[in-house]
């Protein structure tokens, strides 16, 4: 009798969700690590937030009849979802004969695997990257969704700004050298972003290496003598017999940072690679105000057979959607 079988389908498509991210979660920690939100509606996207508001605190006359009243407001967040697609894989026929070291006859397979990890760090970069948000403009501009960059800055972005009353304040955005990225910067930042919204703040950093090592050297550096003759502070591990140079909590009277190395911060849109701020700068965020939201989750699709080989391609339609920017902070640094 008629009817559709799984041989006929000539493209099959295999739905990846956030298993792609969990396959490379040492690599793809911010994405990891955000929770997933609820589906947009339309490319572009939008959700109100709410920005507290400060109230006098007078006494009232004894007689006082209750003639006003009052109410927290929120405002509208907007930006545009984008279309992510793989760079795409094809397995030769003679590569599918061949063997390679550590692959065996199974390049389909690997070709694919690769294809998809390497997906998600382009997502990755994507989300972590300064690039504004963009409107579709064929034949030369897509849909771009906002980076995690440019969500914190201070100023106003050029396409659907985020309310002035919502963004970071000025204080939270450090554009400095390294050198000068102190324990007393941060300090400073931290008690900006905490007074921003009236209560400490408990911050995620996801930052570059040389980052990593320079707040490292917080609680091992005593820069009030000569750096000749600094004070050097480390922490042994006898029973291991293990040196340890790493500092990954920080605690302030405003609030706590754990800090997270990333590779992925800054990179170059068009090439993927790196820039001087991958490995200097960091956002140092609220993880609860973040999230990933697909039109469509990452998908995997096999595109018909040919007489080249077998071959297929990864995609995905989302946003990265900061819920309110208020009271976190970011640092570019260049050198």
């Amino acid at each position: 009798m008629p009817g559709m079988y799984e041989k006929d389908q000539p493209m099959k498509i295999a739905e990846l969700g956030d298993t792609i991210f969990i396959a490379e979660s040492s690599k793809t920690p911010f994405t990891r690590l955000i929770k997933t939100g609820p589906a947009p509606k339309q490319m572009a996207a939008s959700w109100p937030a709410q920005a507290w508001p400060k109230r006098g605190f007078g006494g009232t006359l004894d007689g006082t009849d209750k003639s006003s009243w009052s109410k927290t407001t929120r405002e509208e967040i907007e930006a545009y979802a984008m279309w992510f697609m793989s760079d795409g894989w094809l397995a030769s026929k003679l590569a599918n004969l061949t063997a390679t070291a550590g692959v065996g006859k199974k390049e389909k397979a690997k070709q694919m695997t690769d294809d998809g990890l390497l997906f998600a760090l382009q997502i990755e970069k994507q989300f972590l990257s300064s690039y504004d948000t963009a409107k579709e403009a064929a034949p030369t501009t897509a849909f771009r969704s906002r980076g995690a960059f440019s969500w914190l800055s201070a100023a106003a972005q050029t396409v659907k700004p985020v309310p002035s009353d919502l963004r970071p304040v000025a204080a939270c955005n450090y554009a400095g050298t390294l050198a000068n990225f102190t324990s007393a910067q941060v300090k400073t930042m931290m008690e900006a972003a905490a007074t921003q919204i009236s209560q400490p703040v408990d911050l995620t950093g996801f930052v570059g290496i040389k980052l990593k090592q320079k707040m490292s050297d917080y609680a091992q550096h005593d820069t009030d003598v000569a750096s000749e003759t600094a004070l050097q502070r480390f922490s042994m591990d006898v029973k291991e017999k293990a040196f340890m140079h790493i500092v990954d909590f920080f605690s302030f009277d405003s609030g706590n940072i754990k800090t997270v190395t990333n590779w992925n911060l800054y990179a170059d849109e068009a090439t993927g690679e790196a820039n001087d701020e991958t490995t200097r700068s960091g956002i140092f965020v609220a993880l609860s105000m973040w999230q990933k939201r697909w039109l469509q989750a990452p998908m995997a699709f096999i595109e018909p057979p040919k007489s080249g080989g077998p071959r297929g391609y990864h995609d995905a339609v989302g946003i990265l959607a900061c819920d309110n920017p208020q009271g976190q902070m970011r640092a570019i640094i260049s050198s």
